[in-house]
């Protein structure tokens, strides 16, 4: 693809989350979130995963992106706070990095982008809604594994039609 081409962002800003680069000729390219692992003190063999936010700007730096739409992140009922915490961490490194990339970027609540594009609330339910919405790559997200990326495409989709970008 050009680099010169005007490129919508769809992020699905989770550590299993996805990034979908949608083309003006509606092409897509998916890609994972950058991640590195560290060791958890007094924990033998395990190992706690992050954002790599390095990774995530060098990432973003190859794309002429136009514009990014971010599901917005909030805490949920039930959540404990450490977890509270590090979905927070993550989106603020999303947010951060298109900031200092000067991408301007517009946040979605899954309940408005999923109500818009017709995709029910289950993890299957938005990887056979992005394959019907988009078959000709519906095999970027051919597992159940792979609702990140299916989800960050419906992002990228709903920011095209419904993000009033001129």
């Amino acid at each position: 693809m050009s680099k010169q081409d005007n490129i919508i962002l769809g992020i699905d800003p989770g550590l299993s989350g996805g990034l979908a680069f949608r083309y003006s000729n509606g092409d897509i390219e998916v890609e994972y979130p950058p991640i590195f692992k560290e060791k958890v003190p007094g924990k033998k063999n395990k190992n706690r995963r992050h954002i790599d936010p390095k990774g995530l700007g060098t990432l973003l730096r190859k794309y002429s992106l136009k514009h990014a739409f971010i599901e917005k992140q909030q805490a949920m009922p039930k959540q404990g706070v450490s977890s509270t915490f590090r979905t927070g961490l993550g989106y603020g490194i999303y947010i951060g990095i298109l900031a200092t990339l000067l991408v301007p970027f517009t946040e979605i609540r899954a309940r408005i982008w999923k109500q818009d594009m017709v995709v029910p609330a289950d993890k299957d339910g938005a990887l056979l809604r992005a394959s019907e919405l988009m078959p000709k790559y519906a095999n970027l997200w051919p597992l159940k594994k792979d609702n990140g990326v299916a989800e960050a495409a419906l992002i990228a989709l709903w920011g095209e039609r419904f993000g009033n970008l001129s």
